[in-house]
């Protein structure tokens, strides 16, 4: 009850009195002193009820300080209490838990000491600065253990304005932000390299252009990385672009980052620097790039082309900019590859031309645009026709004869080549057949076939097919590979030996500029040499010129080939080729290339006249 100890004392001192009156005489004295008494009793029970009331809140405010004590200690988050002056009053276990004290240690702590130096004035602008002006913040910071270590955190602050006091709410964020980081990686790394993505490298140019200095980009492009996948296999292949990117990292550096754009491409990104610079580390990762790499006990050589463009010269367009260095390293492979080129308007133009020959090209089969062109081959024994090789021309509506030396290399760089050589093979096995029901003497016609159609598996079995629905002996027909497709020996050898297995003959042209061994010549199939026509230019007077064309036919003849002189134009070659002993030349001292009906005229009809007489 509320009033008991008022009602009470107030009722024993009423009684009290009341029975003093009864025993004692009556005097106007005690009955004054009668109600002071039970005013004062009033106010004893008074005291007494207040001070039983409290002490009541006290244990139950105790009770239920001790029951939030427990809750607040049993919650995952980390909690505390910070007074006006920034020192904890109170934190819950996992508050201690987490930075590595006991709650007494943290008890008289302030809490700048629990975060590294470096992190206070950001602390204080984002979070601290927040708090005092909106009543509560929110934000991530880097907190402090007692062992000295750091973890990512993010913390919840509210501010009691009545006491000065904050409470303060942690949680551990580390795992997120490591998650955070491999999602990052995931997605700006090259996962097989480790080197920054396209994603990565286009979001940095997009920040390069608001800088006032250049930024340049060198396109790189690893040359026959294709050969050494397809021979050796995918898994050396990614050791060794893996070796690549470790070599590429070499040069970061503050203004230079490289990236890898996915397969054998990757990009070297320099800023703030003259072209001068720029050339010397394209120079550079041209000559670190093509020392030899050592992988499963491969020793492997590679060599790389460079495309560069710069902004803001060439482009302020972060997409085009890759593309013309992109179209730079291409002209640098066709300038012999292992070098870097510098984009230019010319480069644009000719690259402009190169498309749309590549586009035209695909029609011309189809519009009757090509056309085969002979050239005959003489045999210096007898002065007479010994073979020919057919040559593709093409003559364009708009650009008129464009040169095999332009298209040719285009046409190989995409699948249009393989329907191309299967065009000239029927053409040329058709004009075989023509002639031969003719009755004009069957000569050896030899056809040009590029390393890309002797990839093709299905190759062999076309040409099969082919000579037997026009009816022609395989010896008659000779394809004819350049030497630099030995360097691809591992695939090669086995086409070309199921070629000789059908019957056709095959020779090696351009003989003396690639890459053939003595050793490699005793394991080809081949029946003829075609001597470069490059070894014919300067003969006159050239001593070493004139030993090495020797030396050339003289392993012709050991090896039992056909030896053939390409380029002869001159009296004066013609008789040094006999004299070395080469047998047999072409070139335009006889005839330059001619159409089939003109090939008839000056050849062949001449044949058929001394068949017809001799009959």
């Amino acid at each position: 009850m509320k009033w008991r100890w008022q009602i009470g004392i107030a009722a024993v001192v009423l009684i009290g009195n009341v029975f003093g009156l009864v025993q004692n005489e009556f005097s106007w004295e005690r009955t004054i002193v009668f109600p002071i008494n039970i005013w004062l009793g009033w106010l004893i029970g008074l005291q007494v009820d207040k001070y039983l009331h409290s002490k009541k809140e006290l244990d139950s405010t105790r009770s239920v300080l001790m029951d939030y004590s427990l809750a607040l200690d049993s919650a995952i988050d980390a909690i505390g209490i910070t007074n006006s002056e920034g020192n904890y009053e109170f934190v819950n276990e996992s508050f201690a838990q987490l930075h590595g004290y006991t709650k007494e240690e943290l008890s008289s702590m302030h809490w700048q000491e629990l975060y590294p130096t470096e992190s206070l004035q950001d602390i204080r602008k984002e979070m601290i600065k927040p708090l005092f002006e909106n009543g509560f913040a929110r934000g991530e910071s880097i907190g402090l253990r007692k062992n000295g270590s750091t973890f990512h955190q993010s913390a919840s602050l509210s501010l009691m304005k009545e006491h000065q006091k904050t409470i303060v709410v942690i949680h551990d964020i580390t795992q997120q932000k490591e998650e955070e980081r491999r999602l990052k990686q995931k997605v700006e790394l090259n996962e097989l390299t480790g080197l920054a993505n396209r994603r990565k490298l286009l979001m940095e140019l997009e920040k390069r252009k608001t800088a006032d200095s250049s930024t340049c980009i060198l396109f790189i492009d690893l040359d026959r990385f294709k050969i050494v996948n397809d021979t050796l296999g995918h898994e050396v292949g990614d050791y060794l672009l893996r070796d690549v990117a470790n070599r590429l990292r070499f040069f970061n550096k503050k203004n230079i980052s490289t990236y890898h754009l996915g397969g054998d491409e990757f990009i070297a990104m320099i800023c703030d620097s003259d072209l001068d610079h720029v050339k010397v580390v394209a120079y550079d990762i041209v000559e670190y790039l093509r020392e030899p790499y050592y992988i499963e006990g491969n020793e492997i050589f590679l060599t790389a082309s460079i495309g560069i463009s710069t902004t803001p010269d060439h482009t302020n367009d972060v997409f085009e900019l890759i593309g013309l260095a992109d179209t730079a390293m291409y002209y640098a492979k066709l300038d012999g590859k292992n070098t870097y080129k510098i984009f230019t308007e010319q480069l644009k133009s000719q690259l402009e031309r190169r498309t749309f020959i590549d586009s035209e090209l695909r029609k011309a089969v189809k519009n009757n645009e090509l056309f085969m062109v002979y050239q005959p081959k003489i045999n210096l024994l007898t002065n007479e026709l010994w073979g020919m090789e057919a040559l593709i021309r093409w003559d364009h509506p708009t650009l008129g004869l464009i040169s095999p030396l332009e298209f040719i290399p285009i046409a190989e760089d995409s699948a249009i080549i393989l329907d191309i050589t299967k065009w000239v093979v029927n053409d040329v096995l058709e004009q075989m057949r023509i002639w031969h029901l003719a009755g004009y003497p069957k000569f050896n016609t030899s056809i040009n076939v590029s390393q890309r159609q002797l990839r093709d598996s299905s190759f062999v079995d076309f040409l099969h097919d082919s000579l037997q629905v026009y009816e022609i002996d395989p010896p008659q027909l000779e394809i004819e590979v350049t030497e630099s497709v030995m360097e691809n020996a591992e695939l090669v050898i086995p086409i070309l030996r199921d070629m000789k297995e059908i019957g056709v003959c095959i020779s090696i042209d351009d003989f003396g500029t690639g890459y053939s061994s003595l050793n490699l010549l005793k394991t080809l199939p081949i029946d003829t040499l075609k001597i470069d026509q490059s070894f014919m230019n300067d003969l006159h007077g050239n001593e070493k010129d004139i030993a090495l064309l020797k030396t050339i036919i003289t392993i012709g003849q050991t090896f039992n080939l056909n030896i053939v002189a390409e380029g002869t134009e001159t009296e004066d070659q013609l008789c040094l080729l006999q004299s070395l002993g080469c047998t047999i030349a072409q070139g335009y001292y006889f005839s330059k290339p001619i159409k089939a009906i003109e090939f008839e005229k000056q050849y062949l009809n001449n044949f058929l006249v001394l068949n017809e007489s001799s009959n």
